[in-house]
């Protein structure tokens, strides 16, 4: 009798033991994302800063095609003017709202930056028209402009023109294997405006992003669910312990002198208004957009540990997986991260983030690249070769 139950026994460990390596087919991979995901950096969506992001290191390094929607760089074609995260300090950074030539008819990297996740499910392109003269870049919409030019593109003059929201493009591609990472642009709005009323929130993005699951496992791929990082850990904030340590400071003397509560944290533009006041070249006051209150860090940080539970809630299905990106960014703020003779940190000018302080540069991605791989390996048994990562 209990050799009748144990051989069959023994063959199911053995079938759920090659389940994981067994449906990892990255054949069309599609990546269903944010800012992070797109390559953003420097204030902008690029070409340059697309290939080089994730999504496409990653692609490379599984011997598959990651089919890109670059952006044109110059000219002032559809250029606009909206992105301004550090108001009076730098000029507003134009970004075309144009693909550049030649580009794919297809694209399999659909991430949008400052889309939401439930903008995934129910924003579609919404191209103006000028006479027949077709315009794609709003200027005053980045979102819209962006969402126009990455999923609508080319479909745009079909008539009639081909409207599909990011989780439709990528049902109609049937994907092989799914990388979702959504719920940064959820909160980090809040963090840089300092509103908490701009926080998506937590029962709203709970149902979407299970929502948006349920709609990616209807084309029976295997999905990779990814976590959403903290704004707060980004190299856009800074604590006045850490402010002031860099110019041989005390903490409450930074506080003090500025007028910061405990908690505070200072936004770039503030660690700028810092350290020309502690040069005198201004005073003390600070401007609004210098800091982000301890009451809405709190709130920021609150929703994204409600996001990360409502994202592993809604992967418990055998095809999901979950890769901890709000895991791997924090441990990047604590220590810094490392690869070969290349070394980097997670303060402002440490190497991981681009100028925008936000967004990784092309260090940055090659880094979250090689955790990721690092993660497919582990999960799939696979054996995908690391990406070799250049200094900043």
């Amino acid at each position: 009798m209990m050799r009748q139950i144990a051989i069959p026994l023994m063959f199911w460990l053995l079938q759920v033991a090659g389940i994981a390596a067994d449906r990892l087919d990255p054949t069309l991979t599609v990546v269903l994302g944010d800012g992070i995901s797109a390559g953003f950096s420097g204030f902008r969506l690029t070409e340059a800063a697309q290939r080089q992001a994730w999504p496409v290191l990653v692609a490379n390094q599984m011997g598959t095609y990651m089919a890109v929607p670059g952006m044109r760089e110059s000219g002032q074609v559809g250029v606009v003017n909206s992105y301004e995260p550090l108001r009076g300090l730098l000029p507003r950074v134009a970004q075309s709202g144009e693909r550049a030539l030649p580009f794919p008819f297809f694209s399999t990297n659909l991430s949008v930056p400052f889309l939401r996740a439930g903008d995934s499910l129910r924003l579609r392109p919404q191209p103006q028209r000028d006479g027949i003269k077709l315009i794609t870049a709003i200027e005053g919409d980045l979102l819209t402009t962006l969402v126009n030019s990455v999923l609508g593109g080319p479909y745009l003059v079909l008539q009639p023109p081909v409207l599909l929201t990011q989780v439709e493009y990528a049902q109609t591609l049937n994907p092989t294997l799914v990388f979702v990472q959504l719920g940064f642009s959820d909160v980090v709005e809040a963090a840089v405006t300092n509103d908490s009323s701009r926080i998506t929130a937590a029962a709203s993005f709970a149902g979407d992003f299970s929502q948006l699951i349920d709609r990616v496992l209807m084309t029976d791929a295997t999905v990779v669910a990814m976590t959403v990082p903290d704004p707060t850990a980004t190299a856009y904030f800074a604590s006045a312990d850490e402010l002031a340590g860099r110019f041989g400071l005390a903490g409450d003397d930074l506080r003090t002198r500025f007028g910061l509560a405990p908690g505070d944290l200072l936004t770039l533009g503030g660690m700028v208004e810092v350290a020309d006041a502690l040069r005198g070249r201004r005073g003390n006051v600070l401007s609004r957009d210098a800091v982000l209150s301890a009451a809405v860090a709190a709130n920021v940080r609150a929703a994204v540990n409600a996001y990360n539970t409502a994202i592993r809630s809604a992967a418990e299905n055998p095809r999901v997986e979950v890769f901890d990106l709000a895991g791997f960014i924090q441990q990047v703020k604590a220590a810094g991260a490392r690869s070969g003779d290349v070394s980097v940190t997670g303060g402002y000018l440490g190497g991981f983030y681009s100028e925008d302080g936000i967004y990784p540069s092309a260090t940055g991605q090659a880094l979250i690249a090689n955790a990721i791989l690092d993660f497919v390996n582990r999960t799939y048994g696979a054996n995908f070769a690391a990406v070799v990562v250049r200094a900043p």
